[in-house]
């Protein structure tokens, strides 16, 4: 065979060539080689993958650079990509228990529990063959077993697999770690704090242990310290996706509804698919009212998972608060035809069935919730408002009770159960209730209001005055404070019901049924302080505003002189509207000194007038402070039964 010549120029030229690269490209793998390590080191996986894979393209036998991409790829979330690299090394090295340990961690994150569950078994073994005991490998091995007996719902092993993690090498946080969630798991809360506790004391910067440590506290109802645990996991963590999760949930659960929504959009944009957090940040808006919102958020939990019942309940509670009630009994329908055994979804159920008249059935849904949780407060507090509204107030009473055995801190228990004793006279026991709700939240000014209304009732001038007055320090915009203390001013011959009916009108941006009512509140105080001419503001302005025939007119027009007491009566058209002429009259008369001839109109609203108005609910009041302050008995001032006429 016949050698063909190569010309010496270009076999000069080819030397030169390998002599003059060779060096040149080895110096570059080196420097990519130590870029991705330092990369590596630094933690920097992402950019450290980059330089591993220009590194493999080059030296695709490089066992160190493919074993720490698999790494990297484990630390960026992509377990199937470590695993291919994994492999690759086991193949070259099938003795390497490391790659094998690290293949079975991301196959655990896989989901693939039984071939995970075979390379921690095949580690072990090599690790046994070993002349050099490996701790820190043997600890992994046996967490990695923990960890998969665990997905498995088998934590009686995972907890036995810890220990031998925990044994072989007790300075790794990790078999703490996993011992303590798995007790968790088995709801040994108290178990598991010692563990939890361990890990942190060994690595201090931990968010996971934080995060799941304040879930146990959670359980064991030491909230504060659970919301400081969670504190401390995003702090060292802001993406730790749990524990926004968990504070976010809390706070909730705490009432800082406010407070949570920045958790709750954390976890969304750490993960835009996680359906069960749309569903949680939908719910916290509807208790913040803002029921549009919400539904776009539960409509978004419903498409990412309609098999989620919570998320159909807590649109159904969105429609409710909107009004739109068939849409709520549709969904809260769904949420039960779901969860079967969810008592929420059925006392929401029951709450918008109340709401379309279905008394009946709202009840029955009720009795289910309170069946399916007995030890639940607030199905049975759902359960004794719905009583409340029904005028079942024994019934309610028994409610509230035991919504208050189950959780001695449910302040809306306290506030029902007063007033449901306010209501049926009892209101001695009514002011105890709401003096254990202010205990709880003083900052409550509704509540003030009640007991305020509660010992005005029984004569307390002076303390339903203080509350009324504490409310309005409250919250100074708190429009009904002023009406309720105005008018107990007037009542009890005290400066200042003016100033009250000044600043309630100052409130409403335009008229609403109280404004007459106040016009006249202020022209009676400003008569007590003597004080015509503001008296006559006060009603020249409300006239001015209003048909002069069409109730309260003639009142207005009584009260400006304008019209004959007699003829104001007679103007009164239903029984409520009698009832307030008889009281108005009966309030001008006082201010004139005849107050035998007052009495008589009082006494006739009282016992005449429309139970329960607001208006003869102040004539018993005015007469129980006139009866109080008279050693004698007031006698009656009309010639003849029946209804008083007037006198001026």
């Amino acid at each position: 065979m016949r050698i063909r010549r190569i010309p010496l120029p270009f076999l000069i030229a080819t030397g030169l060539l390998v002599v003059l690269t060779s060096p040149v490209s080895a110096q570059r793998v080196g420097d990519v080689r130590a870029e991705a390590l330092r990369l590596f080191e630094a933690g920097d996986y992402r950019s450290a993958a980059a330089q591993f894979d220009e590194l493999l393209k080059r030296k695709p036998r490089d066992l160190e650079a493919r074993s720490k991409r698999g790494i990297a790829s484990l630390r960026l979330n992509q377990p199937a990509q470590a695993v291919a690299d994994f492999d690759a090394v086991i193949r070259i090295t099938p003795w390497s228990y490391s790659s094998h340990i690290d293949r079975g961690i991301a196959r655990v994150m896989l989901g693939d529990y039984e071939d995970a569950r075979k390379d921690f078994d095949q580690s072990l073994g090599l690790l046994a063959l070993s002349f050099k005991r490996d701790p820190t490998s043997l600890a992994n091995a046996h967490c990695g077993l923990g960890q998969v007996a665990h997905r498995l719902g088998q934590d009686d092993v995972a907890i036995e697999q810890y220990g031998e993690a925990i044994r072989a090498n007790p300075s790794d946080p990790s078999g703490f770690l996993g011992r303590a969630e798995a007790l968790v798991s088995k709801k040994d809360f108290e178990g598991a704090l010692p563990d939890f506790g361990e890990a942190i004391r060994l690595n201090p910067r931990q968010s996971r242990a934080y995060a799941f440590r304040g879930d146990a506290l959670w359980q064991l109802g030491r909230l504060k310290e659970a919301l400081a645990d969670f504190d401390l996991a995003v702090e060292l963590d802001a993406d730790n996706e749990e524990a926004h999760s968990r504070r976010g949930s809390l706070l909730a659960q705490l009432g800082e509804n406010e407070r949570a929504l920045p958790d709750l959009d954390a976890v969304i944009r750490l993960d835009p698919r996680r359906a069960a957090a749309y569903k949680d940040r939908g719910g916290v808006l509807v208790r913040l009212g803002r029921y549009g919102p919400a539904i776009e958020d539960l409509n978004k939990s419903i498409k990412l998972d309609p098999r989620r019942a919570t998320s159909y309940q807590n649109r159904g509670a969105a429609y409710s608060g909107l009004g739109q009630y068939e849409k709520a009994v549709d969904d809260l329908n769904e949420a039960i035809h779901l969860d079967p055994i969810n008592p929420g979804a059925r006392t929401n159920l029951g709450l918008a069935l109340f709401a379309v008249g279905q008394y009946e059935r709202a009840l029955a849904e009720m009795n289910e919730a309170t069946r399916l949780a007995p030890t639940n407060s607030l199905v049975f507090l759902n359960r004794a408002g719905a009583y409340a509204r029904l005028g079942l107030l024994e019934r309610a009473i028994e409610d509230y009770n035991e919504a208050l055995r189950l959780d001695p801190k449910a302040i809306l228990a306290h506030v029902g159960l007063g007033k449901a004793h306010d209501s049926l006279g009892h209101r001695v026991q009514a002011i105890h209730n709401y003096d254990m709700a202010l205990q709880l939240n003083p900052s409550n000014a509704r509540v003030y209001t009640s007991r305020g209304n509660a010992r005005r009732a029984e004569g307390d001038w002076k303390g339903a005055l203080g509350d009324f007055t504490k409310a309005i320090e409250i919250n100074p915009k708190f429009a009904e404070a002023y009406v309720l203390r105005g008018w107990s001013l007037l009542c009890s011959d005290r400066d200042g019901a003016d100033a009250d009916a000044r600043a309630y009108l100052a409130l409403q941006e335009r008229p609403d049924s109280s404004t007459l009512y106040m016009s006249l509140l202020g022209a009676l105080g400003a008569r007590r302080a003597g004080n015509e001419t503001e008296a006559r503001v006060f009603l020249a302005k409300a006239l001015s505003g209003t048909n002069g025939s069409a109730w309260p007119g003639p009142v207005l027009r009584y009260m400006y002189r304008a019209l004959p007491a007699q003829q104001m009566l007679e103007a009164a058209g239903d029984d409520l509207q009698k009832t307030e002429a008889h009281v108005f009259l009966a309030l001008d008369l006082l201010q004139s000194g005849k107050q035998n001839w007052a009495v008589d109109h009082l006494r006739w609203a009282r016992d005449h007038g429309v139970a329960h108005s607001s208006s003869a609910d102040l004539a018993r009041v005015v007469l129980l402070s006139l009866e109080t302050s008279n050693l004698e008995p007031i006698p009656q001032a009309s010639a003849t039964p029946g209804t008083p006429t007037a006198r001026q």
